[in-house]
């Protein structure tokens, strides 16, 4: 199946996107950088089956495939047309195309940060496991930063030692932000910052060195945005969704764990105090708890994670409402073919 697959994806590499509404049509962006998401608009053309039966797979330059993403449909009560809106207006009318649009499904995808800059392409899988529609995208290279955080004998031993308890916490950790419910299709526009600040103190996709207290070094690459701020400083959600976990953790302290969109999840790491429990409904804005330095942490920040399909992106990247797929977006696309 996965030769099937990757048959029919070079065969969509080659071929034009024809715009018609009784057809299959994908419009990604025309680019995106390295370690940022970005929404794909995807219209089924007629005979279109439920928005999570449909799946898309990305293909890089050096042969490498992502894990598919699930498709899912705007949230409703988004504004109507003509209003600046922060996602797809379902609402619109007046038009030709407004069945196509009402009928379109997103996509959100997101690019590693090590991934090949130059040519890649995507694809739509229907329920069957059948391609779709595919279309081709740039991925645009990025530069990182590189830090050197040296770390006390106390948080030496929080980073390297064994403890049941953390495995424990790791592994339930990963298979949440592994999971992928098609019903959880909360966001309705772009991310707020959870910070009222400015100062960041470790940028997404830093290069980072550990040195250990008895000179050890070890190497990762950071996978949030570090904002340092007072403790109690408020951190609210970045956007509406469903509390997915909000607990004492040993290396990342008080966390909490917001699902917004299929198999996406924002993380708020290392929190003085928590205002919010699993199973809570927040709206943008919402508090959901304080600054602290709780778990691994050398000063008082937030740590801000934003996963797709259990790979970190930067959440920066979503910061504004223009980031989710409009109604202006899709209609010149539609009404040019």
């Amino acid at each position: 199946m996965k030769a099937l697959k990757l048959l029919l994806l070079s065969l969509f590499i080659g071929a034009s996107t024809v715009v018609a509404m009784a057809q299959p049509t994908l419009l990604p962006p025309d680019a995106i950088r390295r370690g940022e998401p970005a929404f794909v608009v995807f219209l089924p053309g007629h005979g279109g089956q439920p928005a999570a039966g449909y799946t898309l797979t990305i293909r890089y330059a050096d042969g490498r495939e992502s894990l598919p993403y699930r498709g899912f449909k705007a949230p409703p009560g988004l504004p109507a047309a003509g209003q600046r809106a922060g996602g797809l207006d379902t609402a619109y009318a007046g038009t030709s195309a407004s069945g196509a649009v009402r009928s379109a499904i997103l996509f959100l995808v997101s690019v590693p940060t090590d991934a090949v800059p130059g040519d890649a392409a995507m694809v739509v899988f229907d329920p069957d496991g059948i391609a779709a529609v595919g279309a081709r995208f740039a991925i645009v290279d990025r530069a990182f930063l590189h830090e050197d955080l040296r770390l006390d004998t106390a948080l030496t031993s929080l980073r390297i030692d064994a403890d049941p308890l953390k495995t424990e916490q790791a592994i339930r950790y990963q298979a949440l932000l592994s999971t992928v419910d098609p019903a959880a299709a909360f966001l309705g526009g772009g991310f707020v910052k959870p910070v009222a600040t400015e100062r960041i103190t470790s940028f997404f996709g830093m290069r980072r060195r550990y040195i250990y207290a008895d000179g050890g070094i070890d190497s990762s690459t950071h996978s949030g945005v570090d904002y340092g701020c007072p403790r109690g400083t408020p951190v609210v959600a970045a956007g509406s969704g469903r509390v997915a976990m909000a607990e004492a953790r040993i290396v990342t302290g008080n966390t909490v764990v917001i699902e917004h969109l299929p198999g996406a999840y924002t993380i708020y790491m290392h929190l003085d105090s928590m205002a919010v429990a699993a199973g809570d409904m927040v709206e943008a804005g919402t508090r959901i708890g304080a600054v602290g330095m709780t778990g691994l942490a050398t000063g008082p920040h937030l740590h801000w994670e934003f996963r797709v399909m259990g790979a970190a992106c930067d959440p920066e990247a979503l910061v504004g409402l223009d980031k989710m797929p409009t109604i202006r977006t899709i209609l010149p696309a539609i009404e040019g073919r």
